[in-house]
């Protein structure tokens, strides 16, 4: 899902990052507002990414459904939207590293949260 002002999905650095995943999986846009109350109606988990009042990504229990929100790489997630997620995440990192990668934090995100892809070695 990517929210309203986020950059066009179908920009054409956007669908080389990809390596053609974009045509093969759904791309959602809409507001945030509606997607949070769309989670929040189906029980379904939203963890932000922040280090604010968040706990490391491996504390939280692996679950088949949830929603990840990530903000940009300079701004980060908007406090409004951290307050409403579930449970904010970090990924415990090098003290003298500065920050991950939008890109690789999803990664790491994605594959850990899955119940049933991190769980089979």
């Amino acid at each position: 899902m990517v929210g309203t002002g986020s950059v066009d999905v179908f920009n054409d650095k956007v669908i080389r990052s990809t390596q053609g995943a974009i045509f093969h999986i759904p791309v959602y846009e809409g507001g945030l507002e509606d997607w949070f109350n769309a989670f929040e109606q189906a029980k379904i988990p939203v963890f932000g990414t922040s280090l604010i009042e968040a706990i490391p990504y491996f504390e939280v229990e692996k679950t088949s459904h949830f929603a990840l929100l990530f903000g940009n790489e300079g701004d980060g997630v908007g406090e409004e939207w951290l307050k409403r997620t579930s449970q904010n995440l970090y990924i415990p990192q090098n003290p003298k590293a500065e920050s991950l990668n939008v890109a690789v934090a999803s990664g790491i995100l994605l594959y850990s949260l899955k119940s049933d892809l991190a769980t089979k070695g």
